[in-house]
């Protein structure tokens, strides 16, 4: 069975992830009452007990200091039913101390499966959504963003700005000094989008030479300010790269909701090939079928 990153059980617990741990664990606990319910009307013909394993197993999705204190409940509340069912049948204290202690290690030991099994998940997740060279966000990390953003754009109103960068003359210089320079060359592009747009926005590397940047909340006059900021910064950071470089950056301000993040990277995109185009190292913003430009 495989449980990478697009399997039903991943989803489920990077899910459960998400949730409040506090929510996960009342959530557990009320479940384990559930089970102790159950387990207390039910005939001995029918055993309940491996039921105690899913609250312990659903609170390890919030830590392992979360299962193990479900984990001790759940002994608790088996062990407890245990001897209230048997009322008639005294069963002598050792057995009852060992059945606590056993239980207990078999629930820590789901719990902690459980927790290890959540983080690797969870670093999975990650790597999903990192570029592996440069550690910005990928396109698959940028078109989530870009999701979230463009529905929080539908309840506040508030504009929304995309740009996509090129690096111009990045396939000369990377034939001219080998990959290991044109990598270098990506690393510092990130970094500089890192600093320059800040907490102001997101950045992603879409692929090969090309990055995104996303500002919430921003309109075309104060993004061209920020993108036109930016792209002085990279200019100064490469500027000893030979050959030269520049960089093409075509940004779209959304008064409206695009339809989605494909259609917001589609027009930002379209942008920039025209700044590539007819404009190079430059940058271009557009709006409503108006257009300004810097550099």
């Amino acid at each position: 069975m495989r449980f990478g990153s697009e399997s039903p059980l991943a989803a489920v617990i990077e899910w459960l992830g998400r949730l409040p741990s506090r929510t996960l664990t009342a959530v557990s606990v009320a479940l384990v009452g559930v089970m102790g319910v159950a387990d207390f009307w039910t005939s001995r013909d029918v055993s309940v007990a491996v039921a105690y394993v899913l609250p312990v197993f659903l609170a390890a999705a919030a830590g392992g200091r979360s299962s193990t204190r479900v984990a001790a409940i759940a002994t608790l509340t088996w062990t407890g039913i245990e001897v209230l069912t048997k009322v008639g049948e005294p069963i002598p204290p050792g057995i009852v101390i060992w059945n606590l202690l056993a239980r207990f290690a078999v629930l820590w030991i789901v719990g902690a499966l459980g927790s290890h099994l959540a983080e690797k998940l969870a670093e999975a997740t990650d790597l999903s959504r990192t570029d592996a060279l440069t550690s910005l966000p990928n396109a698959r990390s940028f078109r989530e963003s870009a999701d979230e953003e463009i529905e929080r754009m539908r309840q506040t109103g508030t504009p929304l700005t995309a740009a996509y960068l090129d690096v111009d003359g990045f396939k000369a210089m990377n034939d001219t000094n080998g990959h290991a320079a044109g990598d270098q060359v990506l690393i510092t592009v990130a970094r500089v989008l890192e600093s320059s747009i800040g907490e102001h926005g997101r950045v992603a590397r879409l692929g090969g030479d090309e990055f995104a940047v996303l500002l919430p909340g921003t309109g075309l006059d104060e993004a061209l300010g920020r993108l036109g900021w930016l792209h002085h910064n990279l200019l100064d950071a490469t500027r000893q790269c030979s050959p030269p470089l520049g960089f093409s950056i075509g940004a779209v301000t959304f008064d409206a909701p695009p339809h989605d993040a494909a259609d917001l990277v589609e027009r930002a995109d379209r942008v920039m090939y025209a700044v590539k185009h007819h404009a190079r190292n430059t940058v271009r913003g557009e709006r409503a079928q108006l257009a300004a430009q810097v550099g």
